[in-house]
């Protein structure tokens, strides 16, 4: 459309929210962005957001040099600052994130959707899985059965290898794609676990994507899961589940001695494996910073800093600039106002104490999706180059913030299509 692909996800966002209007009305989609809700913060981001992708490039036309995104452009170099498609389909993209929230707040008045939502997770998980592992045989067969699947005008970086691995890409035009997509599935169903949550099957599915995200050769993924280790040390899952402490310190304990045993065992039996593996990781991680692209990302990062200086805070607009970090892209394009606004809306949705009245499944859905939002502000802080986090971001983000201090009156599920959970 104009030159702007149009994501599946979009094509079914009018389903997904027109099924929202008939069960909760306009009143219920808007009950998600009243001032005392995260989702108000939200929608002053996307005002801000929008209003600023129209006007700013016009207003501050040529007062500072961009990385634009900009789809009539073959090559990324610096230009004056002025109206690009990127500046529209951002827009879109960020109207449409409003819409997945507020539809997904309005689903979750309903009793059991809770349940039906960490179905949907586990299902998506599993798919994940399944296209990594088709990813991987085809590449050992030398086919490529996934390429029909890949989203088009995506530049197509897959069944590449480093160190003789194969970069799983799954159902993604590149690994860190499938990298940034998992790493939040994987968060989700490992907290669950965590909380003692239908365990026989969240379990299984945190081991499969966290296997994938090792053997993704992905610098993202283990960026991710470096980072996300600190987050997990420094959790409180005991405040869901009283079993939940013993879980944790189970996972620390098998997780250190798995390790130290694997490293022991590498040196003693495999010395020449330990060059191979320090080459992998200086190649996946340590040299990223030198390369070309590294080199190249840290410009567009040093650009967007300067962006906002050039305009005072005020920022150039939605969709003005391209950088390597969703942080640098947040304070190039929305300035103070969107810092400030996100910055609430983030804080609203994870820093509030899940509401202890609640039912089980309803609370250890919550907490895995705080979890879920934080690892993916971790990938996209260390990789995204647009202010577009995906779907899933504010699905999870809905889960996180929907449920209300006060004992709530739950609505009964209507006509089947959410499955009344098993502690309610």
């Amino acid at each position: 459309m104009g030159g702007i692909g149009i994501l599946p996800a979009q094509v079914f966002l009018a389903f997904f929210a027109l099924r929202a209007f008939n069960l909760a009305g306009g009143k219920g989609l808007a009950a998600a962005v009243t001032q005392d809700k995260p989702g108000f913060w939200l929608l002053c981001t996307c005002l801000w957001g929008v209003t600023g992708a129209i006007l700013l490039p016009r207003v501050l036309s040529g007062a500072t040099l961009v990385f634009p995104v900009d789809r009539s452009s073959q090559f990324i170099i610096l230009q004056p600052l002025a109206p690009v498609s990127g500046n529209l389909s951002q827009s879109v993209y960020c109207v449409a994130d409003v819409v997945v929230y507020c539809s997904m707040f309005a689903f979750l008045k309903y009793r059991g959707v809770y349940r039906t939502l960490s179905n949907a997770i586990f299902l998506l998980a599993a798919l994940d899985v399944l296209a990594g592992v088709v990813d991987i045989v085809a590449h050992a067969a030398g086919l490529d059965i996934l390429s029909a699947i890949k989203t088009a005008q995506f530049a197509d970086l897959t069944g590449q290898e480093m160190a003789g691995m194969v970069r799983i890409s799954g159902t993604f035009s590149e690994t860190s794609g499938f990298a940034a997509f998992t790493l939040p599935i994987f968060v989700f169903c490992l907290n669950l676990w965590l909380v003692g949550y239908r365990p026989k099957l969240s379990g299984p599915l945190a081991i499969s994507t966290g296997c994938l995200l090792l053997l993704s050769t992905s610098g993202t993924a283990y960026v991710g899961l470096g980072v996300y280790q600190f987050v997990l040390l420094v959790s409180r899952p005991g405040v869901i589940s009283r079993f939940a402490p013993v879980r944790k310190q189970r996972l620390w304990v098998i997780s250190a001695c798995a390790g130290l045993l694997g490293v022991l065992y590498v040196i003693v039996f495999l010395p020449g494996v330990v060059k191979v593996l320090s080459d992998f990781v200086d190649a996946a991680i340590l040299s990223k910073a030198g390369s070309d692209s590294g080199v190249e990302r840290m410009g567009w990062n040093a650009q967007g800093i300067t962006n906002f200086f050039d305009t005072y805070g005020i920022g150039v607009g939605l969709g003005s600039i391209r950088a390597s970090s969703f942080l640098v892209v947040l304070v190039g394009s929305l300035g103070v106002v969107g810092v400030v606004c996100y910055g609430m809306f983030l804080g609203k949705s994870l820093l509030v104490p899940v509401p202890a009245h609640y039912p089980f499944t309803e609370r250890a859905v919550c907490y895995a999706a705080r979890h879920a939002m934080i690892a993916t502000l971790i990938v996209a802080s260390a990789s995204l180059s647009v202010f577009e986090l995906g779907s899933c971001f504010y699905i999870f983000a809905a889960a996180a913030g929907a449920l209300s201090s006060r004992v709530p009156r739950r609505v009964p599920a209507r006509g089947g299509w959410a499955v009344r959970g098993a502690h309610e």
